[in-house]
């Protein structure tokens, strides 16, 4: 590839797979060089994890990771399998990053959107033969167990589409968990800690909320609302937890439902901690760039944005992020501004319980 093309790098196989397929119906590659570097050969369906992880049944272990190969448009741009193990900047003439396969490339613009670190069954490896042996060993897990403890009260525990990070994520993954456990079998018990007094978040009305809770306690999910898991509850050995308020419980399988960390360690290392909030969320401008590193941008579930982290919203996020970096290669300042999305969720409890959504309308930059 000649040295005179300007080239960006995308960092990232979740959010920034999207950036890189609108980059690569934008880009003239007679100009520049797209490079997407992503740790995992394919994309990884969250969602559909949950039901991966819990049951064999429909081959989703499979369906969820989705190959790259017909992602970039016209083939425009190249996929790199490896992980940036450091970055260096260069002010106006870019930089360069590092790879873990050896490779060092130079970048004129940088795309972070290097995602979250999970935990428990969602902890998933990143090759295929690793990942469904991984799902085989949960499935067993699960299989085996009588009385699953879901610690968190977010979507992963019920059954969401739209994922978001810490207590929106953590009790998405509770509800979906509680309902693909009672789906493999209803005569488990299942058993719900979130230390809130009502499930989800404030984003949502308290009537969708409560609702969310009426159809769990109609699957004979057990909730204890207002109440949290002691810290040890992860790692002991004991087959006795007690909660705060004193509730005794007996799980013979815990499961993590706390919500997945940004994963922005690269970013700190590189460019130094002032780069992150306190939660290690990246700090954004409205067009996606880092503050006082123009040529840089960060989108995806470790930008700091007052809206739920959803993969749903992340093609608004390659949209802003694709045109600013064109027009930063166009010789102009990027002036595209996010301005937001609407606040939707879609919950399924399970395959046997209805479905529904909630749709706020709230601004989201």
């Amino acid at each position: 590839m000649s040295s005179e093309l300007k080239t960006v790098i995308v960092v990232g196989g979740g959010a920034g797979a999207l950036v890189a397929r609108q980059l690569s119906a934008l880009l003239n590659p007679s100009k520049h060089n797209l490079i997407l570097v992503s740790a995992r050969p394919h994309f990884q369906h969250y969602v559909g994890s949950i039901r991966a992880a819990v049951t064999p049944e429909g081959g989703f272990d499979e369906q969820v990771m989705m190959p790259f190969d017909k992602l970039l448009v016209n083939g425009n741009g190249v996929i790199i399998n490896a992980e940036v193990i450091s970055i260096s900047e260069s002010g106006e003439e870019g930089g360069s990053v590092t790879l873990s396969n050896g490779e060092s490339i130079h970048w004129d613009a940088l795309v972070l959107a290097t995602g979250s670190t999970w935990e428990g069954p969602l902890d998933i490896p990143k090759y295929q033969p690793e990942t469904l042996e991984w799902f085989k060993e949960w499935q067993g897990k699960f299989a085996k167990a009588k009385d699953v403890l879901l610690v968190g009260g977010g979507a992963v525990g019920i059954g969401v589409s739209s994922l978001s990070l810490s207590m929106m994520h953590c009790l998405m993954y509770c509800t979906e968990f509680a309902g693909e456990i009672k789906d493999l079998d209803p005569s488990k018990n299942v058993t719900i800690v979130h230390s809130d007094s009502m499930l989800l978040n404030k984003t949502y009305p308290d009537k969708f909320r409560k609702d969310v809770e009426r159809r769990l306690r109609a699957r004979d999910v057990n909730l204890f609302l207002g109440d949290i898991a002691p810290d040890d509850a992860l790692t002991t050995s004991s087959t006795h937890i007690t909660t705060r308020n004193g509730t005794i419980l007996t799980p013979d399988l815990i499961i993590p439902c706390r919500g997945p960390r940004p994963n922005t360690s690269i970013l700190s290392s590189a460019l130094g901690p002032d780069v992150l909030t306190p939660s290690g969320h990246a700090k954004v401008l409205s067009t996606f760039q880092l503050p006082a590193h123009p040529r840089i941008f960060v989108c995806g579930d470790i930008a700091d944005l007052n809206e739920q982290r959803a993969i749903a919203k992340y093609s608004g996020h390659a949209d802003v992020v694709s045109k600013n970096v064109l027009a930063l290669f166009d010789g102009q300042a990027p002036s595209m501004a996010y301005k937001g999305a609407t606040e939707a969720i879609f919950v399924t409890i399970g395959k046997v319980c209805s479905s529904f959504r909630v749709v706020c309308d709230f601004g989201g930059s």
